[in-house]
């Protein structure tokens, strides 16, 4: 909506800037006082993502969405009051388990409370907890992720502490790492910002840090190189999940 936003490093609910126009000719903010650099990564419906509003129920429910294909990352927020980012995946545990977007920490037993069942290609299976399907009055957005050939990749590797090649099918220009089996910080990388061989600008989801760099690896024909041994993207025998667009 015009001029309302949401933080991925906190659990607040959105909130309104007046510079927060999205069709703004210049970019997504008129505001142009100051020396920062605004970036933004934008999707639309299609194959591989769908955005869902809806209204909580608080009891457990199916929920439609339009992909045609099963969801591979699923990220919900509340809108309207505070609470986490739930993010459901098919490479964690089962889906019982859960990360939230707006923390560092392992993949956490949610029990059924927050996704009931793995999703289909028609619905998303919701529980009753308040984050994702609490009261009536509860506005909720959640964003599906799902892998197309050539185009994009939801995936999971093991860590090897030496460089590591991550297979996709395709050379991506974007890419999202988290860490699952111990607390780590969700990572963004991107070939505009300068993701290759070497000084790689890297910005943090559940962070208000400005971008740093590091030697995270660089992308390939047919994926992307994973470098070293860093604890936040290939400690030997972690695990982690990813998101990859071409």
């Amino acid at each position: 909506r015009t001029g309302m936003r949401l933080h991925t490093d906190n659990t607040n609910a959105e909130d309104y800037n007046t510079y927060q126009q999205f069709d703004y000719q210049n970019g997504m903010s008129s505001y142009g006082i100051g020396s920062g650099i605004r970036f933004s990564w934008n999707w639309k419906r299609y194959a591989g993502f769908d955005m869902v509003h809806y209204t909580g129920s608080n009891s457990t429910r199916s929920l439609a969405h339009s992909l045609n294909r099963v969801p591979e990352l699923i990220i919900i927020k509340k809108l309207n009051t505070a609470g986490n980012w739930i993010v459901g995946n098919p490479y964690l545990t089962n889906w019982n388990y859960v990360l939230y977007l707006n923390m560092i920490n392992a993949q956490d037993n949610a029990s059924s409370t927050h996704f009931s069942s793995a999703p289909t290609s028609t619905h998303i299976n919701l529980g009753n907890h308040g984050n994702v399907n609490g009261a009536t009055w509860i506005k909720y957005l959640a964003l599906l992720f799902a892998s197309v050939d050539g185009i994009s990749k939801v995936g999971s590797y093991t860590g090897t502490g030496y460089d590591l090649t991550v297979t996709t099918g395709f050379s991506p220009r974007f890419v999202l790492i988290k860490r699952t089996d111990s607390d780590e910080n969700w990572f963004v990388l991107d070939t505009v910002r300068g993701w290759a061989s070497g000084n790689d600008q890297y910005l943090i989801l559940n962070s208000t840090a400005q971008q740093a760099s590091a030697d995270f690896g660089n992308p390939v024909a047919t994926g992307f190189l994973v470098k070293g041994t860093s604890s936040g993207t290939n400690t030997s025998g972690g695990t982690y999940i990813y998101y990859a667009h071409a």
